[in-house]
């Protein structure tokens, strides 16, 4: 299991897409206005045995992780419909398996959301990794 390798290829994908990793913030909360649309905070939020799948030894050292990407946009520069656009974008980027099978043993989007406030969205999504622990 490589902390370091997950995220550095989550960090890729997104750079990818056109959004850069905030240095400023953990969260949108009382953020400026340049880190929306643009920018994305990344967080390792768990992770546990895979206990659903281990059914031999070696499926034992597998991890169970849950990743989160926010990235908020600015109700003046994106409408709803075209947040919608862009969070298809990144789920099928992200869980496309020709992009992820060298990384690690499976990724998925978990879940997602859109949260509405006065002047700004903050999509949300969890992304649920499988990898290997490594010793």
């Amino acid at each position: 299991m490589s902390y370091d390798a997950v995220r550095n290829y989550i960090v890729g994908r997104l750079n990818g897409q056109g959004f850069a990793e905030s240095q400023a913030i953990d969260d949108y909360t009382d953020a400026p206005s340049s880190e929306y649309g643009n920018t994305f905070i990344l967080k390792a939020l768990s992770g546990e045995m895979d206990d659903e799948n281990s059914e031999t030894i070696v499926d034992r050292f597998y991890d169970a992780q849950t990743w989160q990407a926010q990235i908020a946009f600015s109700k003046t520069d994106i409408d709803r419909d075209e947040l919608h656009r862009k969070r298809e974008l990144i789920m099928k980027d992200l869980d496309n398996p020709a992009n992820w099978s060298d990384t690690v043993r499976i990724m998925k989007y978990g879940n997602w959301s859109v949260e509405m406030l006065d002047s700004y969205f903050i999509l949300t999504i969890n992304i649920k990794i499988v990898d290997t622990y490594i010793y």
